[in-house]
């Protein structure tokens, strides 16, 4: 078995957190970016996000924030006047369909109305 890297520095930590919540948290990317192992990373995140921080815990709250970053992004931007911001906003939280989603969702009553007459 190879011996156990060092832990990450508080910039190595802070890397992973910005690639994390950048949505870039595949596994072959942060291997790649903080050249390490693939077998470490449950290790390596433990030693610098705590005891029960495995990897895939990590990537699912970094995406969180992540996801929380951007939202908040897109109401300043809405906010501003932005108004291709306020109108994703809208459609998110009253859940309305654009002109592609309604097609796709017409379509998909459609296909399985025809399968339930189809003998």
């Amino acid at each position: 078995m190879a011996p156990r890297p060092q832990p990450w520095s508080a910039e190595q930590v802070a890397q992973v957190k910005g690639l994390l919540s950048s949505f870039n948290g595949d596994v072959e990317t942060v291997c790649a970016v903080m050249d390490c192992r693939r077998d470490d990373l449950n290790w390596l995140c433990r030693q610098a996000f705590g005891p029960s921080m495995t990897f895939a815990k990590a990537v699912h709250k970094y995406e969180l924030v992540g996801k929380a970053r951007l939202k908040s992004a897109l109401f300043k931007a809405a906010e501003d006047g932005n108004t291709k911001a306020l109108d994703m906003l809208a459609r998110e939280h009253l859940e309305m369909m654009g002109p592609v989603e309604r097609r796709r969702k017409v379509a998909k009553e459609m296909r399985d109305k025809q399968e339930e007459t189809d003998f």
